[in-house]
């Protein structure tokens, strides 16, 4: 399936900038807190200043998302559909069967249509 993140809030400055964006889902993965998370490859990668001693530019090619309220499925069809959005920090996590809490970060919520809207 493909998606289209429309708009994120409480999310890093620089990714405001950058949305719309577009994302492939990949596969479900089980997370040790629920097991509908998913992995999703970026059409374009993020650019995620780093915050901490050095600031650092990293660029993001994998986000995990999961739906945002209990009850709710990410499915083909949905619009306006709110999303949790996580980076990949470990490009290990791509290959891994479940989530990994260590080899993300949490940073977003996100607003997204399923299919190919308008955007990056």
């Amino acid at each position: 399936m493909e998606f289209l993140v429309k708009s994120v809030d409480y999310a890093p400055d620089d990714l405001y900038s950058q949305t719309p964006f577009r994302m492939t889902l990949l596969r479900q993965l089980p997370g040790p807190d629920r097991p509908d998370d998913w992995l999703a490859m970026l059409r374009k990668p993020i650019s995620w200043k780093t915050s901490g001693g050095i600031r650092k530019i990293r660029k993001i090619r994998y986000i995990i998302i999961c739906a945002r309220w209990q009850g709710m499925r990410i499915e083909a069809g949905v619009k306006d559909f709110a999303i949790g959005i996580a980076y990949v920090l470990d490009p290990t996590q791509a290959a891994d069967l479940a989530v990994n809490f260590r080899k993300v970060k949490y940073v977003a919520i996100g607003i997204a249509d399923e299919g190919l809207g308008r955007g990056s």
